[in-house]
C-alpha cells in the first residue's frame, strides 16, 4: 500500500485494486479489494487467492484473517491494524531476555504470541533457573502459559510484556513460588548473577 499523505489518509486512487491480508503466520493469506482494506466497516469482508477470485478466507474486525471454513466464534479476539505497511524499523530482529525462576513443581511455558499464535516458546523445569532469548516484532506478547503450547487447549495466564515500538527490548525477569503466586520485574534479577547477552 502507498504510505498515507499529511493527514493520515491514503490516497486510494495510488493503491492497487488489491491489497496483500497478512495471515496469523505473518505471511501473506490472500488479498482483499482495496475498498474494503481503506474503508473497513463493521462486517467481516473476503480474502481472495493468488488468482483473486477463490476466497480463502475473511477479514473478521477483532479477529484478523480467518481461513475459510474456519469459525469466527472459535479464534480469539486480538488488537487488528488496518494500515499502510512501515518501513522496517530494525525491531524485527529486537530480542526480549527473559530470566525465569520456577519454584513450582511443574514445568512453566514460556511464548511469543503473534496475531493470537503461539511462535517461539520455551519451558522452564520445576525448581530451577533459566535465561530465554525471545525474538519480539512490534505488537508481539510475551506469555506465561498454563501449559505447553502443543497441548490443546494451551493459554496465557498472564501476560509478562507487549512490544510496542520502543527501539531497544528489555531485559525482564519473572518468578513462580511455589504457591504458583507471579512477581516480576525490568533487569537482572539478584537471583540470576551476570546479564546474559543475546
Amino acid at each position: 500500500m502507498p504510505p498515507p499523505g499529511p493527514n493520515g489518509q491514503v490516497d486510494a486512487s495510488s493503491a492497487p485494486d488489491f491489497i496483500a491480508v497478512a495471515g496469523r503466520d505473518r505471511g501473506i493469506a490472500g488479498y482483499a479489494r482495496k475498498e474494503m482494506v481503506l474503508a473497513p466497516g463493521d462486517a467481516p469482508f473476503p480474502v481472495y487467492g493468488e488468482d483473486l477470485r477463490t476466497i480463502v478466507g475473511q477479514m473478521v474486525p477483532g479477529k484478523g484473517f480467518i481461513p475459510a471454513g474456519v469459525d469466527p466464534a472459535t479464534v480469539p479476539t486480538f488488537p487488528v491494524e488496518v494500515a499502510p505497511s512501515r518501513a522496517t524499523t530494525g525491531l524485527e530482529s529486537e530480542h526480549v531476555v527473559l530470566y525465569v525462576r520456577n519454584d513450582t513443581a511443574v514445568e512453566a511455558w514460556i511464548a511469543v504470541q503473534v496475531a493470537g499464535q503461539s511462535m517461539d516458546n520455551g519451558g522452564y523445569w520445576g525448581g530451577s533457573m533459566g535465561v530465554g532469548c525471545y525474538p519480539m516484532p512490534a505488537g508481539s506478547r510475551l506469555v506465561l502459559l498454563d501449559r505447553s503450547p502443543a497441548q490443546p487447549g494451551a493459554h496465557g495466564v498472564r501476560a509478562i510484556y507487549t512490544r510496542g515500538q520502543e527501539p531497544q527490548a528489555p531485559s525482564l525477569w519473572i518468578t513462580i513460588g511455589d504457591d504458583g503466586s507471579v512477581e516480576q520485574g525490568s533487569g537482572v534479577p539478584a537471583w540470576w548473577g551476570a546479564p546474559q547477552v543475546c
